[in-house]
């Protein structure tokens, strides 16, 4: 049982010293956004159409260098500011680590309430 343990314990470290860097910028980033007031120019560039906005933010998620993690701070920040879910959920499932099956998987690993 102790050597589970370690082995878990182990993963865990392993898991978060290779996605901290992506947090220490996306965090930042997603809470910038919100205190500038950029979140509104977001805003109104999603507003355009239902149809551009979704085509829109699912090019930017597709080039975004955000892993699974590393996304889910810029979502929060996008629909704090206002962004209507559609484009918001483009941009994340279109995300390089997040799309529907990494979702799934990450529910069926961590559970739900973790995973969203």
């Amino acid at each position: 049982m102790t050597n589970e343990i370690i082995k878990i314990t182990n993963f865990m470290m392993n898991a978060f010293i290779h996605i901290w860097p992506y947090l220490v910028i996306t965090i930042p980033l997603a809470v910038a956004v919100n205190m500038s007031g950029a979140s509104k120019y977001i805003k109104r560039a999603f507003d355009a159409g239902p149809i551009t906005a979704i085509f829109l933010a699912t090019i930017v998620g597709a080039f975004s260098p955000f892993c699974s993690c590393g996304v889910i701070p810029v979502i929060a920040a996008l629909l704090i500011g206002g962004v209507p879910l559609a484009p918001v959920m483009a941009f994340w499932i279109a995300s390089p680590s997040m799309d529907p099956e990494i979702f799934f998987l990450s529910v069926g690993t961590i559970g739900l309430d973790l995973a969203v």
